[in-house]
């Protein structure tokens, strides 16, 4: 009796000691992938989040969503305030709250996992984690909004066991709607956890009374935020629509892999695989008589293909910066949440996953510069640059404006464009003010500015020989595209005009 309970005990303390071992050694990992790639590269998106991180650490709230869009959020930003606050710089304060926000799912479901189902399931989960290709870590270390909807949605898991509870049916719900409002790529973990409360309660009038009011309630954010857009247009320089067609949904067929080998752990160049592996999954609940769980299980890989007909999942490329996988990254958090139902108790399916993950972690340590320099080469549709450099562009505008008293910047092409615009004023303190609207207060300005008189402008434009076509203008000795406006009399639009150079419409 008494070697059975210290056998016990000492299966306890090492599937205890194991679970923590790979949630630190996952919290290491990742730091690592910030230190190689977080923190050492940004974009033109990234540096627009740097604005908003700025902003509300200033306390200033100008619109709820991704500056320039009605979808998306700056969730991300937010939760870097209190880094800002403290002195670290935007360029690692963000991709810190990405990184715990990308994490929250898997450690959420393993440790649930852990404390409701099966200890060995647990470590499994973590340990098929680790076989994620290094993509996939370092797109969700990237502070654009890709992760947000999808950490939220993962506050469902803390309802997986609570399948009848009245509470459960009115946050899940909830939960889901307000994830949907952060980010829609949400809804790929959100569909699979609705549709589980859905089979076990379609007979419950409580399921529909309860999940009715998380739902009204979830959308009446939703639409309030999305009322702020209706009455404020000139916010919106982005938008989608929701097209269907035959047509993408047949070539998405013959290009899974583009979809999906970001995303698949194991089989890194056969993304497809993903999809087919819920299946013997469904297979195994059905198997144990666990219907519900093996028609979801079932459902989940026709629901990822149906997304296939939505224009807006065919709108990437192949690099990291702009991925087709961005709209699919919670597809292995599905995998790993229909796997942490199935009660595994035999140890030898935790040492054989504890040697997988350990290979295929060896493979990402050892590969990642080729991974990084593939995806540097790519077309990204944003523009992509060391943080470091981002850095260095603003301190070198600063250093131009303050030499020449500059107060006004009008970026009108330029390859880091964006950057200028948003970046700089974010991360140098004084930057000059740029007209290129983006957010509710910009429009304001722009329309105090409208007649204000900048004495000096500079203005940045690689397309165009402004010191030939104007007699007034002065192009600064060594500075490529950089040109000099002294002793200018006219107002902001009436200059702009005057220049031939647009601005985005603001009134």
């Amino acid at each position: 009796m008494k070697c059975n309970k210290l056998k016990q005990l000492k299966n306890i303390n090492l599937e205890l000691s194991l679970l923590i071992f790979l949630i630190l050694f996952i919290i290491v990992y990742k730091v690592w992938i910030l230190h190689i790639f977080g923190f050492v590269y940004t974009d033109s998106d990234q540096t627009l989040m740097w604005l908003g991180a700025k902003h509300y650490s200033q306390g200033l709230f100008y619109e709820p969503r991704f500056y320039g869009q009605e979808y998306n959020s700056m969730l991300e930003a937010l939760l870097a305030v209190p880094f800002v606050k403290i002195g670290v710089p935007l360029s690692y304060s963000l991709p810190i709250v990405t990184t715990v926000l990308s994490l929250m799912p898997i450690f959420l479901l393993s440790i649930i996992t852990y404390i409701k189902r099966s200890k060995i399931t647990a470590i499994i989960l973590l340990c098929i984690f680790l076989t994620l290709p290094i993509e996939y870590t370092f797109i969700t270390s990237m502070p654009r909004g890709f992760v947000t909807g999808i950490a939220f949605s993962s506050l469902s898991f803390l309802f997986l066991y609570k399948f009848h509870s009245k509470y459960a049916f009115f946050f899940v719900l909830l939960i889901s709607v307000l994830a949907y409002s952060l980010n829609a790529n949400s809804v790929v973990l959100s569909i699979p956890v609705c549709l589980l409360f859905f089979l076990k309660n379609y007979q419950n009038k409580n399921f529909y009374i309860y999940g009715f009011l998380g739902m009204i309630l979830g959308f009446s954010v939703h639409f309030l935020i999305a009322r702020f857009y209706i009455n404020h247009p000139f916010s919106v320089l982005h938008t989608y629509k929701m097209e269907f067609s035959l047509e993408l949904f047949t070539d998405g067929l013959y290009r899974l892999d583009r979809f999906f080998n970001f995303v698949v752990p194991v089989f890194w160049h056969h993304g497809w695989l993903l999809v087919l592996s819920f299946l013997p999954i469904a297979f195994v609940f059905y198997k144990n008589h666990k219907y519900e769980k093996a028609l979801t299980t079932f459902i989940i890989p026709f629901m990822i293909l149906g997304t296939l007909f939505i224009s807006k999942v065919h709108d990437g490329t192949s690099s990291i910066f702009f991925s087709f996988t961005r709209m699919y990254l919670a597809v292995p958090i599905v995998l790993l949440l229909m796997l942490s139902f199935i009660s595994i108790n035999q140890k030898k399916w935790m040492y054989i996953s504890i040697v997988v993950a350990v290979v295929f972690t060896g493979v990402n340590l050892t590969s990642y510069n080729q991974s990084i320099d593939k995806n540097m080469n790519e077309n990204h549709v944003v523009t992509v640059l060391k943080s470091e450099a981002a850095y260095e562009e603003c301190s070198k505008l600063l250093s131009i404006s303050e030499k020449y008293s500059i107060r006004l910047i009008v970026i009108n092409n330029h390859w880091f464009s964006d950057v200028y615009n948003y970046g700089c004023p974010a991360c140098m303190e004084h930057f000059p003010n740029t007209p290129d609207p983006i957010t509710k207060e910009e429009h304001g300005r722009l329309l105090e500015d409208e007649n204000k008189v900048y004495s000096n402008v500079l203005v940045i434009d690689l397309g165009r020989n402004l010191e030939e076509e104007y007699d007034f203008i002065l192009k600064l000795e060594n500075q490529e595209g950089l040109y000099l406006i002294k002793n200018n009399k006219l107002g902001t639009l009436l200059l702009l005009n005057n220049l031939k150079l647009e601005i985005r419409q603001f009134k």
